[in-house]
């Protein structure tokens, strides 16, 4: 075998190879025996078939398989001989193998380009207080008491603080409906607007409201909304109010914690502090990784794997073309929206590709990488309560080469944790917070 390896772009290898006639009859000469392993044919024994009536009875399906093993096995012994590791999946460019004669290929493929690396010890985050904070704590001690609350059907006022309403909505822009701005038997809670506060735009129109009455307002549309042609426009709101209900939370007692499976109230109390702790914890972490990757991109800049850029340009798509769908978009909306939204796609892309590949780049150089045993669990844990065979799942993802894809995203979550790991944690200030314990128990 000769090959040669050309670096055509900082993020960009090509790569040469020529079989020998040798390799490609050893080649034909395995492709044959593991199509006839277990076959049964006339006149033979099974699994017994000689080579060369194999070759003849079934010559393409073996130039095919043979073609397959020299471009697999060639390119597998290259890349780990020069170290390269491919981005995406690689596909060989040329002519079917022949017996007899010498085969050559060649393939493109992207590659991580060089990159200025931070060193580990010298990073540093400002990370918030850990202690939960007063409003967290009730907030979660009232999401518990939740599960054993009384709802009382309100029928003679209008809508109050705290109250759980049922409307229909209707979000139009010129007489068409929008997805996401239009439901029925929708759920939402007032809750009272802070001094200063932005008053939400729908409450206006329903604290004027009976049951069974419909109210009318206008808000606009939100710099989020998937189709940036509609963002800022003024929107029609219609809105018909179905159901007004009085939330009831029990009494903070040793009773209700033993309902919600508490021996003591205290018992309640201490694991809504860990609860609430836990998740202000894992808040306080997404909030820090996000602040040091974009501190390490912001000087930085190196040329980016088109392969990456067009792979999260095709996420972005089909994560609103998902979102459309789920919201009973008709196909031309979706159409119309996904391409209004190309350019908004493009810079997302870009963007993700620039943090993605800093990752495993810092991956590379720290030797952090993931295992095919690894990845398998990951594919077996996707299957978990979804009711899908893991089998049939992991065939998809692999003949597909998304398992590539996963495997660098655990690689760069990785890398990730290794960077959030390693900073120094400066602690902001933070203002005196209220004890949790002034929570007390109700007389029963």
């Amino acid at each position: 075998m000769e090959y040669n390896v050309e670096k055509t772009s900082p993020t960009s290898v090509t790569l040469s190879v020529t079989c020998s006639a040798e390799e490609v009859k050893n080649a034909f000469d395995r492709a044959a025996k593991a199509i006839g392993r277990g076959m049964n044919l006339p006149g033979f024994r099974v699994g017994k078939i000689p080579v060369n009536v194999l070759k003849s009875r079934f010559a393409s399906r073996v130039a095919a398989d043979a073609t397959e093993i020299l471009a697999d096995d060639t390119m597998m012994d290259i890349l780990k001989k020069e170290g390269i590791r491919p981005l995406c999946p690689s596909q060989y460019h040329g002519r079917p193998a022949a017996e007899g004669e010498s085969f050559s290929y060649s393939s493109t493929f992207d590659v991580l380009p060089e990159i200025d690396l931070p060193d580990l010890e010298k990073l540093s985050v400002v990370v918030p207080d850990p202690a939960p904070s007063d409003d967290a704590l009730n907030a979660m001690l009232d999401q518990a008491l939740r599960r054993a609350a009384v709802y009382e059907d309100i029928t003679d006022r209008k809508p109050q603080d705290h109250d759980l309403l049922t409307v229909d909505v209707c979000g139009s822009v010129d007489g068409r409906a929008l997805p996401g701005m239009t439901a029925e038997n929708f759920r939402m809670q007032l809750l009272p607007v802070q001094p200063g506060g932005k008053v939400p735009e729908m409450d206006p129109i329903v604290r004027a409201l009976n049951v069974g009455e419909e109210g009318h307002g206008t808000m606009i549309c939100p710099e989020n909304y998937p189709d940036p042609v509609l963002r800022g426009r003024e929107v029609q709101l219609d809105v018909v109010l179905r159901r007004i209900q009085k939330e009831h939370l029990p009494p903070l007692t040793d009773e209700t914690a033993q309902k919600l499976g508490f021996p003591t109230f205290d018992a309640l109390k201490q694991e809504v502090w860990q609860q609430t702790f836990s998740a202000h914890m894992r808040q306080i972490q997404r909030e820090g990784k996000h602040q040091l990757m974009e501190e390490q991109l912001a000087g930085r800049e190196f040329p980016l794997p088109e392969s990456l850029v067009m792979r999260f340009y095709r996420e972005h798509q089909r994560d609103v073309e998902h979102y459309l769908k789920k919201q009973r978009a008709d196909v031309n909306t979706i159409r119309e929206t996904l391409a209004h939204l190309h350019e908004e796609s493009m810079a997302f892309a870009r963007k993700k590709a620039k943090g993605h590949t800093f990752l495993l780049a810092l991956a590379e150089r720290e030797g952090i990488n993931v295992t095919g045993k690894e990845a398998e669990e990951a594919v077996r844990s996707m299957t978990k309560g979804t009711g899908q065979n893991y089998e049939d799942l992991r065939k998809t993802i692999w003949e597909t080469g998304v398992i590539t894809a996963m495997q660098e995203r655990m690689i760069a979550d990785r890398a990730l944790d290794r960077l959030y790991g390693a900073a120094r944690k400066v602690m902001a200030e933070s203002p005196q917070l209220r004890p949790f314990s002034e929570v007390r128990k109700e007389n029963a």
